[in-house]
């Protein structure tokens, strides 16, 4: 997609506005010139007798009641001004509200299609990409954007139109006056225009600053708890003065060329309406130029300089906008991700990893996952244990989709889930992440997000499963309060429940629960898993887990090591073989109260 139909696409619904608002620019243009040709009027043809020469006028003079009746009622002609200056005000009227709403309709479907475009874009995209480069390019590109068609596509029409009207005015008073005039009009046009082509590179250095200081600052307020739990405060705040002064350096630069155009223009303008000044006083004393002409020929002069000087401030904006748009259509450009194709199936099944590989794409070479197989009987609960690394989490992203795997294929009731629906397959998989997002809202809204329709009984139920319950009505708020951004006023073990009762509220067929229980103490996590086996036993649960407590009560534990399963079967028959599963127990049965990292084993 070129930029042109970027903008057109999103146009869509306010085409004709734009169009109107174009044709109200032109006319405007032409009164506003027009206006001063009623003042040499005055000059030339009321005052000093001189004949009327022009056809439109000689058509105003008509309309007017003629010559002698213009004389002897002056304030026929102030009458005539005031109309065209209330016309022109009407124009300006419909021109700056209509346009406003054109801009800000472009804007507003513009930014709905990017968000709704980085929603449906795959997981693995949202995994590699910068959170706060893509804030950046939501806001600051899409409002550039805005503030070009708030007010400087009209102005390059009426820029036009301008020259356009002005030029065939001059002409036609006096054509080698005029020619000498124009003689600074592509000189200035090509400064700016060379000027502003360099530019381009200035604006877009600047825009990759502000990006990475935008993103450097998301990432330090995300992570806010660690900075103040490690005292790096001061470290974070020079961090952040280096961003910020690296992206005041390359803006400077900018702003400083800028000045230089600005100043560099009003000297080449200045020279060329002294010139024509110049000139037009030796016309005017030869006799070949009238007093009123003269007066137009210095206000058309002016005002078509200054215009094609503010041109190439609107050609550094038309730079701006091309680079805004182009960083738009990078993301636009990504693949989004297909939820609607394949089959609605019935998941209530056995789930079955059949030779199952993976890779990352970016790293074809390197296997998390080799030839994976196992089978998970419908209601049954199986623990994943092994350590860091070892892809325990890479099982439940290619279960929900998230990736599809490279070899091999999943089943759930003898479904491939290639066939089916991600829509319907995510839909009946229930996820309780290890690091839980909770949305600044309330603790019912978080708890409902998934089914705005649930009821309060079910609600409650879950958060009893999820031992949750009692914490929150202790609250002063209960319910209702609200945990601030990402759950920030919720300690780890108290979002981790809200998220498991998030999840288990919807009575999806399979649960899965990733390390989700990691920071609930034993005696919870026993609780927890207690009341998940009671809340509905037609369902499937796999719980990935560094501890033997959470993994010991599975009706199958998986040991996963580099990718590969070395382990397979219950807790005592697991116990009772030399591997890694033994050794994991041995040093957390060791530790009273807690538990190793299984990385240390």
């Amino acid at each position: 997609m070129n930029k042109m139909s970027f903008l057109i696409e999103h146009l869509k619904g306010q085409r004709l506005r734009l169009f109107l608002v174009t044709l109200a620019t032109v006319i405007f243009s032409f009164l506003s010139l027009f206006s001063s040709r009623v003042f040499s009027y005055v000059i030339d043809n009321v005052v000093q007798g001189l004949p009327v020469t022009d056809r439109i006028l000689q058509g105003v003079t008509s309309l007017l009641g003629g010559m002698d009746c213009i004389r002897s009622h002056l304030y026929i002609v102030a009458l005539f001004l005031l109309g065209i200056y209330v016309l022109t005000a009407l124009l300006m009227y419909y021109r700056m509200s209509r346009q406003a709403v054109v801009a800000e309709s472009l804007t507003k479907n513009i930014r709905d299609d990017l968000y709704n475009h980085l929603q449906l874009l795959p997981y693995a995209y949202h995994v590699r990409a910068k959170t706060g480069e893509l804030v950046q390019r939501c806001t600051s590109d899409v409002d550039t954007i805005r503030r070009f068609f708030s007010g400087q596509l009209e102005e390059v029409f009426g820029i036009i139109a301008s020259i356009i009207i002005a030029l065939w005015t001059l002409i036609s008073i006096d054509a080698k006056l005029a020619v000498f005039a124009s003689i600074s009009f592509p000189i200035i046009f090509i400064y700016s225009y060379l000027f502003f082509r360099k530019m381009q590179k200035l604006f877009l250095a600047s825009d990759e600053k502000e990006e990475e200081m935008t993103g450097y600052i998301q990432e330090a307020l995300s992570g806010v708890r660690v900075i103040k739990a490690f005292n790096r405060e001061r470290y974070e705040m020079d961090r952040f003065l280096k961003h910020s002064n690296e992206y005041r350096h390359v803006t400077v630069g900018m702003l400083e060329n800028l000045g230089n155009y600005w100043g560099m223009s009003y000297g080449i303008c200045t020279a060329g309406i002294l010139s024509v000044i110049v000139a037009g006083i030796f016309a005017v004393r030869g006799g070949t130029l009238s007093a009123g002409n003269f007066y137009v020929f210095i206000v058309y002069q002016t005002r078509v300089l200054w215009q094609i000087r503010n041109l190439g401030r609107i050609l550094s904006d038309f730079g701006k906008l091309i680079v805004s748009i182009g960083r738009l259509q990078e993301i636009k450009n990504e693949p989004t991700e297909d939820l609607e194709s394949g089959a609605d199936a019935d998941l209530h099944g056995d789930i079955v990893f059949e030779n199952v590989s993976f890779h990352y794409a970016d790293d074809p070479s390197y296997e998390v996952l080799k030839n994976i197989s196992f089978t998970i009987p419908q209601g049954k609960t199986v623990a994943v244990i092994g350590p860091t690394g070892s892809g325990k989490s890479s099982l439940i992203h290619l279960l929900a989709r998230l990736y599809d795997v490279t070899g091999g294929r999943i089943l759930i009731n003898g479904h491939d889930i290639n066939e089916v629906r991600k829509n319907t397959l995510r839909r009946n998989i229930g996820i309780v992440l290890q690091e839980p997002f909770l949305f600044s809202k309330s603790i019912y809204d978080n708890l409902r997000i998934a089914n705005p329709d649930l009821d309060d009984k079910s609600i409650y139920a879950a958060s009893k499963i999820a031992s949750i319950h009692d914490v929150i009505n202790n609250f002063d708020k209960g319910y209702s309060t609200l945990v601030g951004e990402k759950g920030v006023t919720l300690s780890g073990g108290q979002k981790q429940r809200i998220a498991i009762a998030r999840t288990i509220v919807n009575k999806t067929p399979i649960l899965v629960f990733d390390d989700s229980l990691s920071a609930v103490d034993t005696e919870t996590d026993a609780a927890i898993r207690q009341g998940l086996h009671s809340f509905d036993k037609d369902a499937t649960m796999i719980i990935i887990t560094q501890r033997i407590l959470s993994a010991k009560d599975a009706d199958l534990i998986i040991v996963l090591e580099n990718g590969e399963v070395t382990e397979m079967g219950t807790h005592q028959e697991l116990l009772a073989k030399e591997g890694l599963y033994q050794r994991i127990s041995e040093i957390q049965n060791r530790r009273e109260g807690g538990e190793e990292d299984v990385r240390e084993v």
